[in-house]
């Protein structure tokens, strides 16, 4: 079977580099002045609609609308996985943060009290410098988002891949009446030894990825801890 995922077959794989370079130019629309800042996000703030397979949605989160709507650009990263409909059976797919409770904004310096207005939205995430008193907004190197954005890419295309080994194998069982597929544990494995979810870890497909993305989580929590 020959798959074709982000244009090349049977999922040959794309490093970093080729990704960053076919991404090269999207930022020249942002001003220099903008840098990406994390927000805490309120309770259901991150929640996503479920997608049902066929449709053409892009399952954007309560907070992710609510900030574009005033003007504002925000990333969520984020994997999906596909379950089965208990009853009806149909397979539905669906988007989750990989960092629960927190969103990266694009904010320029003069929009952080028009973020923390925006529905959805607790806090924007600060810190305390030695010797200063007034906590400020942390902001994030490009070079992290890049770099989420990439894992995130990266996800996308396991999931896709995924979804059609499943698709090819429910074929050949209508085909084939009887047939028994083999089941994998791969994915339990790899959940039991990492401090990140079931899901979210067999998601990630490097060690690299994963240790990125645990440290970046680590961070955020930090920042949080300091929230008043």
């Amino acid at each position: 079977m020959n798959v074709r995922v982000s244009g090349r077959p049977n999922a040959e794989p794309v490093s970093e580099m080729e990704f960053l370079k076919a991404r090269k130019g999207e930022a020249r629309r942002y001003t220099p002045g903008e840098t990406w800042f994390a927000v805490k996000a309120a309770p259901g703030a991150q929640r996503c609609p479920s997608m049902r397979e066929g449709q053409d949605r892009k399952g954007e989160s309560i907070i992710e609308r609510n900030l574009r709507n005033e003007g504002f650009e925000a990333f969520m990263p984020s994997y999906r996985i596909e379950v089965r409909h208990h009853r009806q059976g149909h397979w539905i797919e669906r988007r989750f943060p990989t960092f629960v409770g927190y969103v990266f904004v694009n904010i320029g310096p003069d929009d952080f009290r028009k973020v923390e207005e925006v529905n959805g939205v607790s806090k924007i995430l600060r810190f305390t410098k030695a010797f200063e008193q007034q906590a400020m907004p942390f902001a994030f190197p490009q070079a992290t988002i890049d770099r989420l954005r990439y894992i995130e890419w990266e996800q996308q295309q396991s999931f896709l891949l995924g979804r059609a080994r499943r698709q090819r194998e429910e074929e050949l069982d209508r085909q084939q009446p009887g047939r028994r597929g083999k089941s994998s544990t791969r994915r339990i494995r790899r959940a039991e030894f990492t401090e990140l979810g079931g899901a979210l870890s067999s998601s990630l497909q490097t060690p690299s990825s994963r240790v990125f993305i645990t440290e970046t989580m680590k961070t955020l929590g930090n920042l949080a801890g300091g929230i008043e």
